[in-house]
């Protein structure tokens, strides 16, 4: 198992009064699987990811990484668990403007002590995975939203996570741009094994997954496998 969450609760403090965003969570996620996390605004999903991406650890409960906690954890600790074992894609790219793709891409190989000249061939690699070979040279101006949305998912992969955690990737996209960006992700899962926990409030993005987790007022309502158009083409 790779990810566990047992029992978990969490809650801000605003003042005098407790809100709680997360309500008795109960989630087991297997290496290799393809996961979508639905549900509207304001229903937990970002609180969850967080804690599931290292970002969060004030909650309740157990979350348990290839069967260890994390949550009493050193600062330290948890920014190399979250380097080596996280790739994040984001709605809004999160791209430096000012930087080339290939220094945006090559960024979590940087952190992790690699040189630059050792991480170009890889960040060239993973350019030609998401279709973006010869681009490394470019600067995120020179590229269109969906080229912007693959020079991320580069990003995220160089490091060879352990999982990749995709926060609507495609809200910032038109509908022919979002399916080409959500094959990538379907390709990463199928073909290479990419541990994938997508994150949307979109029921046509939610097929792409193997199982579909609906979240409502903090807590887990639905957990069920997909079945749909798009992943009938599986």
């Amino acid at each position: 198992m790779l990810i566990e969450l047992k029992a978990v609760n969490k809650y801000y403090q605003n003042g005098a009064q407790n809100f709680q965003v997360l309500r008795d969570i109960n989630l087991a996620i297997d290496r290799g699987e393809f996961l979508s996390i639905m549900g509207p605004s304001g229903a937990g999903k970002t609180s969850l990811i967080n804690l599931i991406g290292f970002i969060d650890r004030q909650y309740e409960g157990e979350y348990l990484f290839n069967g260890t906690s994390y949550q009493k954890a050193s600062d330290n600790t948890l920014a190399r668990i979250r380097n080596r074992s996280v790739g994040f894609v984001f709605q809004n790219f999160k791209l430096i403007g000012n930087n080339t793709i290939l220094e945006n891409v090559e960024l979590p190989l940087l952190y992790g002590g690699m040189t630059k000249r050792a991480a170009k061939p890889i960040v060239e690699q993973a350019l030609t995975r998401v279709g973006l070979p010869n681009s490394s040279q470019k600067i995120p101006s020179e590229l269109s939203g969906g080229q912007q949305q693959r020079v991320a998912i580069a990003r995220a992969l160089v490091h060879q996570p352990k999982f990749i955690i995709a926060d609507e990737p495609t809200g910032a996209l038109d509908t022919k741009t979002s399916a080409e960006i959500m094959q990538i992700f379907r390709d990463l899962n199928r073909n290479e094994g990419t541990t994938i926990v997508l994150v949307t409030h979109d029921p046509q993005v939610s097929l792409y997954g193997d199982r579909l987790i609906k979240i409502l007022d903090g807590a887990i309502t639905a957990d069920e496998p997909v079945v749909g158009v798009q992943h009938a083409l599986r």
